[in-house]
């Protein structure tokens, strides 16, 4: 009886924070201003995932068995308008937007990474095999689970000609362990996290390249 018990405790610290239903991944960034804005209408074109993203060769969103999988395409606009719209609104440029007859400058890019591997630990799907194991966890708090992933994004900035004016690069990886509760971190937590980090690099250079703001500003 006090097997069975262990088992169905173990099982509850495994799943617990994860029974809620399933749900979508969203790219969510959290920026603010970092330096003077740049006197220049950009226009926001494509981001463009490496082959391997969309091909499903290498992870390409939020891979957890709580979460329903977002297609490529689908993935690639929800960066695209969260990274335009907070950018815009975090004061990088004068304005940002889709669409201008007489841009300054052009935006465009390119995602190399983006992905969150969310997941219990090799160990703790072993309640079967190894006796009492969740009453092992328990005493010694052991975290239940891992996740990690990576962001590598490249913006690049150029004339209304197509020349480049500069490329401008963010990256940010993780590896985390915890064990799931109701405050979280849900899956996806990390992953935003990873890509605020990524594009508030990008930002920074941006903000701060003092020859993109001579050239713009002419």
């Amino acid at each position: 009886m006090n097997r069975i018990v262990c088992r169905s405790l173990f099982l509850l610290i495994i799943l617990f924070g994860g029974c809620a239903g399933e749900h979508k991944y969203a790219p969510n960034l959290t920026l603010t201003k970092t330096g003077p804005t740049i006197d220049a209408v950009a226009e926001f074109h494509s981001l463009y995932p490496a082959f391997e993203l969309m091909s499903g060769k290498e992870k390409y969103g939020l891979y957890a068995s709580t979460t329903e999988r977002v297609q490529p395409s689908e993935l690639t606009d929800q960066v695209e308008h969260e990274i335009l719209t907070k950018l815009d609104v975090a004061g990088v440029f004068s304005r940002i937007t889709r669409f201008d007859p007489h841009p300054d400058v052009i935006l465009t890019g390119r995602i190399t990474a983006l992905h969150e591997d969310y997941r219990p630990e090799r160990w703790a799907t072993m309640t079967d095999a190894v006796p009492y194991s969740g009453k092992l966890a328990q005493l010694l708090r052991l975290k239940t689970h891992v996740s990690s992933g990576e962001v590598h994004l490249t913006l690049l900035v150029l004339k209304s000609t197509g020349e480049v004016l500069g490329t401008y690069t963010g990256k940010s990886s993780f590896k985390e362990s915890f064990t799931p509760s109701k405050a979280g971190p849900l899956p996806g937590t990390f992953l935003n996290q990873a890509l605020s980090d990524a594009v508030h690099q990008i930002q920074i250079e941006l903000s701060h390249d003092v020859e993109l703001r001579n050239v713009a500003s002419h």
